[in-house]
C-alpha cells in the first residue's frame, strides 16, 4: 500500500493506493465507490449508494470514499481542519473538463473547506513516457486551461504525449490547492498495477481510498 507521508500522523485518517497484490480495502473501514463516467461531477457519499460521479466526499466517520482506476489518476484530497474527505477519478476528459476544480469546490460549499487547509495526492497513474494521445486530447486542454497545462504535454519522436499526474497537479495549484504530492510508479510501466493502455480492457482495475476511521 502506498501512502501519502504527511497523512500518516494524522490521526484517524484511513487511506492508501492498492496494487496487484493487495486489492482489497481494510475490513474495518467501508469504501463508498461511484459509477464512473469520465465526467465531472462530484457526488455526497452514502452507504450503499453508487451515483454515476467521478468524485465523492465525505465527513461522516467510519465511512472512506474511493475510486478505480487502471491508468486514470486517483486523487486523494483531505482536509484536516473540516475533517473532510474527497477521492476522485480523474481521466483526461475529466481533467480537461474540470473535475479537480469541481471537487475542490465541493469541499468548499458543502463543507467549508478553504484552499489553504485542503491537501492533494496523486497515486500511480499512466506517465508521459507511455501517454501517446492525439491531437483532440491537446485541444481538450487547451481551449480550457490554455497554458496552464502545457508543461504536461510534450513530444515524442513527433507524437503527443500527456503527463496526467503533472497535469492533476498544475491544475490543483491553479485552483489554489498548495500542498500536491505525486506518488508510485507509472502505470504502464510498472508491472504491479493494472493497465487499460498496457494490457486491454480485459485489466483490472487499483482500488484508491481515503477517510476518516
Amino acid at each position: 500500500m502506498l501512502t501519502h507521508l504527511a497523512w500518516t500522523a494524522v490521526p484517524g485518517l484511513r487511506h492508501g493506493f492498492l496494487d496487484r497484490s493487495e486489492p482489497d480495502a481494510p475490513a474495518d473501514l467501508p469504501i463508498a465507490l461511484p459509477r464512473q463516467v469520465h465526467g465531472t461531477r462530484i457526488a455526497l457519499a452514502t452507504r450503499g449508494a453508487r451515483p454515476e460521479a467521478d468524485g465523492l466526499v465525505t465527513t461522516a466517520a467510519g465511512l472512506g470514499v474511493g475510486v478505480v482506476t487502471a491508468d486514470c489518476v486517483p486523487v486523494l484530497l483531505v482536509d484536516r481542519r473540516a475533517r473532510a474527505a474527497a477521492a476522485v477519478h480523474a481521466g483526461w476528459r475529466g481533467a480537461a473538463g474540470g473535475v479537480l476544480e469541481a471537487a475542490v469546490a465541493e469541499l468548499g460549499g458543502r463543507f467549508g473547506s478553504r484552499l489553504d487547509d485542503v491537501e492533494a495526492v496523486a497515486g500511480p497513474a499512466i506517465g508521459g513516457c507511455c501517454y501517446e494521445i492525439g491531437a483532440d486530447v491537446v485541444a481538450a486542454f487547451e481551449g480550457r486551461t490554455g497554458s496552464t497545462t502545457a508543461p504536461a504535454l510534450s513530444a515524442v519522436n513527433g507524437r503527443h504525449h500527456l503527463d496526467l499526474r503533472t497535469a492533476v497537479r498544475l491544475l490543483l495549484t491553479a485552483a489554489g490547492v498548495r500542498a500536491v504530492a505525486i506518488l508510485g510508479p507509472c502505470t504502464a510501466c510498472g508491472g504491479n498495477y493494472h493497465s487499460y493502455r498496457r494490457d486491454g480492457a480485459g485489466t483490472g482495475r487499483q482500488l484508491s481510498f481515503v477517510g476518516w476511521a
